[in-house]
Order: structure tokens, then C-alpha cells, then sequence
């Protein structure tokens, strides 16, 4: 377990790495046309408002994301899935980071982190579950004479659709509140 710890982390350090340096060279080619350095959050004053309308396109757009993340988990093996997702996850992030990072400077970066507040706790919440629901699958399968299911493993696709459907209210809701006065303190 110890190896798969590690090269997980690796994968996440890989995929920071990688994203970073892809945003910033779109960035300096995008500067090097003719492009100016404008943060479109703080520009876009109607970007974080909640509403109902703004529940249903998370939704839509988290369940999406779950079914692909689902579906990669059941095709694949645990490990390969666990080390793509991550190095994917810390790809974007890298890239979303640097980006605002190279916009707005330490604001950015106070930005994105709360952008990622509280709704994300959920999501990870989901994920993890996914990730352990298959390596214990995997492992139920090495051994074939175990009957008996522990409640997580048995009821672990309601915990993950409920922490969904939660992370996607807080999304909706509580981020856009918590954005906007962030954003207000700013200005």
C-alpha cells in the first residue's frame, strides 16, 4: 500500500507540474497575440449568484462527471484508476491555479481555494468511497469464500449519490454567498 501511496502522490505532483507549465505557456502565447490581462472573475460581476437554475446545471454537469468517474472506476483496476484520476485532478488544478495565479496575482490564489469551499469536501468524500468500494471489490474477488459485506461497501453508491446531491446544494447555494463576499471585500 505504501507504493501505491507513493506513486499516487507522485502522479499528483506530475500532473501540478504539467498543468502549470501548459497554462503558462497558453498564457504567454495568448499575450504574445495580442491579448490583454484581464481577470474575467473579478469582471463578471453575474457569475455567482444562486439560484435553482444554477442547482440543476451542477447537477447535471456533477452527475456527468460521477458517471464517467464511475464507469472509469468499473472498467479499470483500482490502481490504474486511482493513479489517472489523480494525476487529471492535479493537471487542472495546476492549470486553473497558474492561470489565476498569473491574472490576479496572491488574490488568485485566495480565489481558487475558496472557490473549492465547502462543496468539494463532499465530492471528495464521494471519491474516496468510489476509490475504497473498488479495492475492496478487487479484493473480494481474491478471496471467494467471504459472504459477508461490511454496510459501506453495501450501501456506498447511496452515500456517494447523497454527498453528490449535497456538494452540488452547497455549490449552488453557499459557494456563490461565500464568492461573493470575497469578491466584495476585494473591490
Amino acid at each position: 500500500m505504501e507504493k501505491e501511496k507513493f506513486f499516487s502522490g507522485l502522479w499528483i505532483i506530475i500532473g501540478l507540474i504539467i498543468g502549470s507549465l501548459f497554462t503558462n505557456f497558453v498564457y504567454q502565447d495568448y499575450l504574445a497575440y495580442g491579448g490583454t490581462v484581464r481577470s474575467l472573475v473579478l469582471n463578471n460581476t453575474d457569475l455567482y449568484k444562486a439560484s435553482i437554475s444554477l442547482f440543476f446545471y451542477i447537477l447535471f454537469k456533477r452527475g456527468k462527471q460521477y458517471a464517467f468517474i464511475y464507469l472509469g472506476a468499473y472498467l479499470l483496476q483500482p490502481w490504474i484508476f486511482l493513479y489517472s484520476f489523480a494525476f487529471c485532478m492535479a493537471f487542472f488544478f495546476g492549470s486553473m491555479l497558474s492561470l489565476q495565479i498569473v491574472q490576479m496575482g496572491i488574490k488568485g490564489l485566495v480565489l481558487v481555494f475558496m472557490s473549492l469551499f465547502p462543496h468539494f469536501i463532499c465530492y471528495v468524500i464521494t471519491l474516496l468511497l468510489l476509490i475504497k468500494r473498488n479495492f475492496y471489490a478487487q479484493k473480494k474477488e481474491e478471496m471467494l469464500y467471504e459472504q459477508r459485506h461490511s454496510f459501506l461497501f453495501r450501501f456506498s453508491i447511496w452515500f456517494e449519490i447523497t454527498f453528490i446531491i449535497l456538494g452540488c446544494i452547497l455549490e449552488s447555494f453557499i459557494n456563490p454567498s461565500i464568492m461573493s463576499g470575497i469578491l466584495k471585500l476585494w473591490k
